[in-house]
């Protein structure tokens, strides 16, 4: 009892600490308020959740510091953070409101950009905000000197062995304050982001974790140098591609569907589901269903994934867009939000569009990057029946597709729905007694797990025959990438294959064996849909042109791929021209040129905000 006694004791001296993370509350709090009263913002119930999730994680990142210095008796350095981070906090959110008025979204990069001519941007907020200045310095600096006063009187130096005993349990709590989450997920854009709103979801977030997080992914937003960069490259890839474009700036062209009649579109975007395991593209016999279903449409057997992650394939085929060197467009500052996906034009065309992950959608920003990029909805592990079995990465491929049929039944109006499978992941926990297993690799292997995904999806291909979906529906499969990359090979461009099938009903099936892209998934079923639109899409559309390329980025490197041969790019080395035996070749200064259009125009597009819609501001 004395113990525990004792414990209450050293407790209470962390009570500072909790008026500290109270105090910052009130502060984000009202400020929030202030926005949402400006911009007469609607909220509801998970307003509230999603705005103090993201203070608690900056609430929590901010006392760990202190806490420690405290444990340790360094008294005085522990409260010069304390009102230091009072200071900077209070001020930040003030600054924000102001900069909101002038940018409509939070501090970003832009805020720390403006740094670079202290003398022009001082001048101009002293003349613009004189008022403002006079009553909050003076209201801080009084304001941070009562804040240092009362913690004089509270944090007073202690024996520090009963404090370092309570870190295990303090620590924990802050840690978990910090990661928001118990999934795979750190703290990013789709931690705040609940509604299709992006104003509404940047009111929801947090000033401090707007702009950390901002510069954090500015900071990788680079283009080293792959070989000579061309004047103009987008101007170079629009006489490549010879489309009808709208200005000589962007990628912005009219595509027209050959086809009469809108469809219902269900675009499945099949983890690791590559050529390694695919039998119709020579891999094991593991997809026996798949290769069936690739003689009833239009089946890719030549395509190439950007790269060996998901969060590639998914800008890939959504986005239409090669590649950037420095990261995911999901990740990237200038692309989170007013990025031109195929889910913008279907919104525009007056679809339902549906984002359906049966993992956790925070993870790499999916979510987020979703709806602020023309998703109505993501649906994700967390809105399936909690008695449904949780696997390490989510449902089941058979739930996920039980979901999306929901989805389908209730759909009142047109609909594009994007359904991403798992079970194929790692480490290739799937249901057991449903196949039967390839016995030349273990059962729980990318293997058997494909052999899984492919049962579960003939099941659900099934279920849309029987329910007459291909009456008015378009089926789209293609994978996000490969299962393994094997290879001694910078970039072993091989294993970069993956296979892609558009399945409807006044479709021919037809197989089409030349070099093909993930980026030409988004115009094909554009035209299959039957709609026209205005898109920035650098993909070609595979019924009318059979001709394509395919860029993909691996370790750092680039390669282009186009008809025989490719070229690999290597940071500050020269370009080097290979066959797909990977052997030497003559160089091709046409071919290296056409690639390094590609890549620095890729970049220059998103670097500048191009990669838009014709609507778009």
């Amino acid at each position: 009892m004395m113990k525990f006694t004792k414990s209450i004791r050293v407790l209470k001296n962390y009570q500072l600490f909790i008026q500290y993370a109270l105090l910052l509350l009130v502060i984000f709090s009202i400020s929030r308020f202030f926005l949402i009263y400006t911009y007469n913002i609607k909220i509801d119930f998970y307003f509230f959740l999603y705005a103090l999730r993201m203070d608690i994680i900056v609430i929590s990142s901010l006392l760990v510091i202190p806490i420690l210095l405290y444990t340790l008796n360094l008294i005085l350095f522990a409260r010069v953070l304390l009102v230091l981070s009072f200071f900077i906090i209070t001020y930040l959110e003030v600054a924000n409101y102001f900069f909101f008025e002038e940018f409509n979204t939070r501090l970003n990069y832009l805020f720390v950009a403006y740094l670079e001519y202290p003398k022009e941007v001082a001048n101009m907020i002293w003349k613009a905000y004189t008022v403002e200045l006079l009553i909050l310095i003076p209201t801080l600096i009084y304001t941070s000197y009562r804040l240092w006063k009362y913690t004089k009187n509270r944090l007073i130096a202690s024996k520090i062995l009963p404090k370092i005993a309570l870190l295990p349990l303090i620590l924990p709590i802050l840690f978990l304050g910090i990661r928001s989450s118990v999934d795979t997920s750190t703290p990013n854009q789709s931690f705040y982001s609940y509604s299709n709103s992006t104003l509404k979801n940047d009111i929801v977030n947090n000033t401090t974790f707007s702009l950390l997080h901002s510069i954090y992914l500015k900071a990788k937003d680079t283009m080293p140098n792959f070989g000579t960069k061309e004047q103009n490259p987008i101007q170079i890839i629009q006489k490549l591609e010879k489309k009808a474009y709208l200005n000589n700036y962007t990628l912005l062209h009219r595509q027209k569907s050959r086809f009469t009649k809108k469809r219902d579109i269900v675009l499945l975007l099949m983890e690791s589901f590559g050529n390694s395991y695919v039998g119709s593209l020579g891999g094991t016999p593991t997809t026996p269903h798949f290769d069936a279903m690739s003689k009833e449409g239009l089946f890719l057997s030549n395509m190439y994934s950007s790269s060996n992650r998901s969060n590639r394939g998914f800008e890939a085929v959504l986005g239409s867009i090669f590649p950037t060197y420095s990261d995911s467009y999901l990740k990237l500052s200038k692309s989170i939000n007013g990025f031109w996906t195929i889910a913008k034009t279907m919104q525009k065309e007056g679809y339902r569009t549906i984002f359906l992950y049966g993992g956790d959608s925070k993870f790499d920003n999916m979510k987020g990057f979703a709806l602020n990029n023309g998703f109505d909805k993501v649906v994700d592990k967390y809105d399936f029946n909690p008695d449904i079995k949780r696997y390490t990465w989510g449902v089941c491929d058979e739930e996920l597709y039980k979901k999306a049929n929901e989805i389908l039944e209730q759909s009142d109006k047109p609909i594009f729905l994007v359904a991403f499978t798992l079970s194929s992941h790692k480490p290739f926990d799937y249901p057991d007694g449903k196949i039967e297993y390839y016995d030349k690799e273990p059962i729980k292997s990318f293997a058997n797990s494909i052999k899984y995904a492919d049962y579960a999806l003939h099941k659900f291909y099934t279920k849309l025959k029987n329910d007459n979906f291909f009456d008015n529906g378009l089926l789209t499969i293609v994978a996000d990438h490969n299962a393994h990359m094997f290879g001694d090979e910078k970039i072993p461009v091989n294993e970069f294959k993956i296979p892609a099938l558009f399945i409807a009903k006044d479709l021919k099936p037809k197989t089409i064996n030349s070099i093909t892209h993930q980026i030409d998934i988004a115009p094909t079923l554009l035209d299959i849909a039957g709609v026209d639109a205005d898109t920035p899409s650098m993909g070609v559309d595979l019924t009318k042109n059979q001709t394509s390329k395919a860029l993909i980025i691996h370790h750092g490197a680039f390669a282009y791929l186009k008809e025989d041969n490719f070229v690999l790019y290597q940071q500050n080395q020269k370009p080097l021209v290979y066959d797909f035996n990977y052997k030497l070749q003559e160089s091709n200064l046409s071919l290296i040129k056409e690639g390094l259009a590609y890549i620095y125009g890729s970049y220059e597009i998103y670097n500048n905000q191009l990669h838009k819609g014709l609507d778009a501001k």
